[in-house]
């Protein structure tokens, strides 16, 4: 039926086009018999309608039959919608085509023939309120003039979409209500761009509010009745506020901030009339939330005194009138958006069906605007202004706070809370700057935790995870942390203030939130903590190299000595808590740790001393940076390779052993090499000499007893294995090297001590590794 409705407009088409094409009559007739084709087609359609044969054979049929009521009549309907659009094709090649009527007079012979389609609708169903809806909403695009009305063409289209609502409204099709809607917004685009940002929008502007409210007055109850049609009632809501939202970073006026602000009524009293649709007011919250970021702020000087420390401005004493003038407006808004959330919010909390979600909305939208507002207007620069209207609205909450809290009402409560710690946050956040507005978000979340778990709110599991990705951002993914001042007094410094306390912080919530629940939230805690306190030692070791100039100093090798050290050790003590805890992030946190000391032990090996030319280090044996670059995370990995916990991945135990194996190794080799050259190792400015070179035999030959001994005494073949693969190294180390550079005593002392070591190492070897042979007993004495 669709498809033979469409077949009879291509025929109206394909009739006009034939009639110009062979010159069948003039222009007149031919719109003129057009005209009566389309009135053929509907009076068609109504005698169809009127006979019902299809109806009154239904009726006839039994009442189990399973086509009695499957199949209604759908003839008379496409007859109707292409009679529709062959009248509307018509009106169409009279006012514009031929231009045989003026503008105005075309303009109303297309509006009649799309509203003729809307009327129709109501008796031949929703195909035809289709057809009258896609040329009702095509008419303003196909009439020129040359004085176009803006007040004029939203007028129209407001009287059409309210028709073409109500028509949806009775054949109970609400697809088509949401495409009038929808077709209603891009009209308001459209008139966005041809204005332009010196035009005046009040028209368009004005027109989303009332297209909003007709949608939702006119919304069928049965269109909630189902959960997807109750997700999907706010999108024609939602795509006129995004309409209105689009005029705003074009233009100087004001009227799209006020219909966007007009949105928040509307949606309030359809909330407050339908409770199935009470999350409308959030959406308007949000349309104005993005107003507030997508204002064009004129630019403004603050008035007042500047407040200078050592030539650097700390601060503004106001000494003019506040706010400025240019500000007033911008102001303005952010203050009517709060009000208007927050009265409806503290008005309805104790009325409506859910009053959680209008509690809410007192608690939120009102401190978000306070911060979009703040951020616009300072850029997050310290100001005690915005910081008293803070805790002027943390007092509001309060008071909120009390009232549920006498009524019995714990979740308001908490809502309400949870909203007045998020307001003395951001006040404190005011009044700060660098690490210190970090530290005070960062505080927000223990609090927040004890007000989840007192008020019974999930939903704040949600924000603390927001609030503690930005206190992530903020300090782990920000280059300028490196240029804040943290005082030049090692490890109590102000480094512990700005992790160490992010890191408690983070603990003591996720703490709080898992007696509840361990999800995601618990999770995200739990990482942040470690990375807190990952950073926090990493940092420690660049504070106390570069005496406090974080982004001074080049990176240098005593420095990454101390951090391996450092990020070593940490991965071993998280190690052992994961052990006693079994949490998930610490086991996969110390995994991630131990990965990052393998990757800088890697560096440090090939950039080692004897290798860089210019590395200064202490000159004091075994006790310098040596020891702390590659024995000590040598030890670690080895006792990390040893640990049930490094099974997990697959090839992690065997590179902690190699890499434990080589760093020891190193160790041994570099020490040799500081003994004799302590002030500096690169082998480019001092030659090895035969002392030298007879001590890296010495100290490799004791580099292998000692992974021998701890081979045979642990039980682990590898170490034995990588004892005789370090025997075999000094014998080709002999061979190859001391037997040609050596001479004399030296050459003489290293092969006897090498025989020597070699003996001894084979007979520890055959006492403690290999079994004897067992003999087989004595026969016994013959008689």
């Amino acid at each position: 039926m669709w498809l033979g409705a469409g077949a009879i407009l291509l025929a109206g088409v394909f009739l006009v086009r034939t009639a110009v094409e062979e010159g069948w009559l003039g222009p007149e007739a031919r719109c003129a018999l057009a005209g009566l084709l389309g009135l053929a087609l509907v009076a068609a359609a109504e005698w169809l309608r009127r006979r019902a044969p299809l109806h009154a054979a239904a009726e006839a049929m039994p009442a189990e039959t399973p086509a009695a009521h499957a199949w209604p009549d759908l003839a008379p309907g496409a007859l109707a919608a292409g009679g529709v659009a062959v009248l509307f094709g018509a009106a169409y090649a009279t006012a514009v085509l031929y231009a045989l009527v003026p503008p105005l007079l075309g303009f109303a012979l297309l509006a009649l023939a799309a509203l003729a389609g809307l009327a129709l609708a109501l008796l031949h169903g929703p195909l035809v309120a289709a057809i009258g809806i896609a040329c009702a909403y095509l008419t303003p695009a196909l009439v020129q003039t040359e004085d176009p009305s803006l007040p004029g063409l939203f007028a129209y289209l407001l009287i059409v979409t309210a028709a073409a609502l109500a028509v949806v409204r009775q054949v109970a099709a609400v697809w088509l209500g949401w495409v009038a809607t929808i077709a209603a917004a891009g009209w308001v685009v459209v008139a966005g761009l041809f204005i332009g940002s010196d035009g005046d929008l009040w028209a368009p502007a004005l027109f989303v509010p009332a297209a909003a409210a007709l949608h939702l007055a006119l919304l069928p109850g049965a269109a909630l009745e189902t959960a997807l049609g109750r997700r999907l009632a706010w999108v024609p809501f939602a795509v006129l506020g995004g309409a209105a939202l689009l005029l705003v970073p074009g233009t100087k006026s004001l009227s799209p901030a006020a219909a966007l602000l007009l949105l928040t009524p509307v949606a309030v009293w359809k909330g407050i009339a339908e409770p199935r649709v009470d999350r409308l007011p959030w959406l308007a919250g949000l349309f104005g939330l993005l107003l507030l970021l997508a204002w064009r702020i004129p630019a403004w000087l603050p008035s007042g005194e500047t407040v200078s420390i050592a030539g650097v401005v700390q601060g503004i004493l106001p000494l003019g009138p506040w706010p400025p003038e240019a500000l007033q407006p911008f102001l303005g808004a952010a203050l009517l958006l709060a009000a208007m959330h927050g009265l409806a919010g503290w008005w309805q909390e104790c009325r409506a069906p859910h009053p959680l979600r209008w509690a809410a909305l007192l608690a939120a939208v009102p401190v978000l605007a306070l911060l979009v507002a703040y951020a616009r207007v300072r850029g997050f620069a310290p100001d005690i202004r915005w910081a008293l209207a803070a805790v002027a609205l943390a007092a509001v909450l309060v008071a909120a706070a009390t009232a549920a809290q006498r009524a019995g009402a714990q979740q308001r409560a908490g809502a309400h809370a949870a909203g007045a710690v998020a307001a003395l946050a951001l006040g404190a956040a005011m009044v700060l700057s660098s690490q210190w507005l970090t530290l005070a978000v960062a505080l927000f979340l223990p609090p927040l935790a004890w007000v989840e778990a007192r008020a019974d709110l999930p939903a704040l599991r949600r924000v603390a995870t927001a609030v503690a990705g930005l206190v992530l951002v903020r300090l782990l993914l920000n280059q300028e942390v490196l240029d804040y001042s943290f005082g030049t007094m090692p490890v109590l410094n102000g480094l512990l203030l700005a992790y160490g306390v992010p890191a408690a912080a983070f603990a003591v919530a996720a703490f709080q939130f898992r007696r509840r629940a361990d999800d995601a939230t618990v999770a995200v805690l739990e990482a942040g903590a470690l990375a807190f306190l990952t950073a926090l030692l990493l940092l420690e070791a660049r504070h106390a190299m570069t005496s406090g100039d974080l982004a001074g100093e080049e990176w240098g090798f005593p420095e990454a000595a101390l951090q391996l050290c450092a990020l070593s050790l940490l991965a071993a003590l998280v190690r052992l808590l994961n052990r006693r805890l079994g949490r998930v992030v610490l086991d996969w946190g110390w995994r991630l740790q131990q990965l990052a000391a393998l990757g800088l032990g890697l560096v440090l090996l090939l950039a080692n001393p004897a290798f860089e030319t210019g590395v200064a280090l202490l000159t004091t044996p075994v006790l310098n940076e040596l020891l702390l670059a590659y024995a000590l995370p040598a030890a670690l990995a080895a006792a990390a390779a040893q640990s049930p916990e490094a099974g997990r991945p697959p090839l992690f135990r065997p590179a902690l052993a190699l890499y434990a194996l080589a760093a020891g190794f190193a160790w041994v080799t570099l020490e040799v090499r500081h003994e004799f050259h302590p002030l500096d190792m690169s082998l480019d400015l001092e030659p090895v000499g035969a002392a030298e070179l007879y001590a890296y035999s010495g100290a490799w030959l004791g580099f292998g007893a000692f992974l021998l001994a701890l081979g045979i005494r642990n039980g682990i073949p590898a170490l034995r294995l990588a004892a005789l693969a370090m025997l075999g190294l000094t014998i080709l180390k002999a061979f190859l090297v001391d037997m040609a550079e050596l001479q004399g005593l030296w050459r003489v002392l290293s092969f006897l001590g090498l025989g020597l070591a070699l003996i001894a190492l084979g007979w520890v070897y055959r006492r403690f590794v290999v079994a004897p042979a067992t003999l087989p007993p004595a026969p016994a004495p013959q008689a």
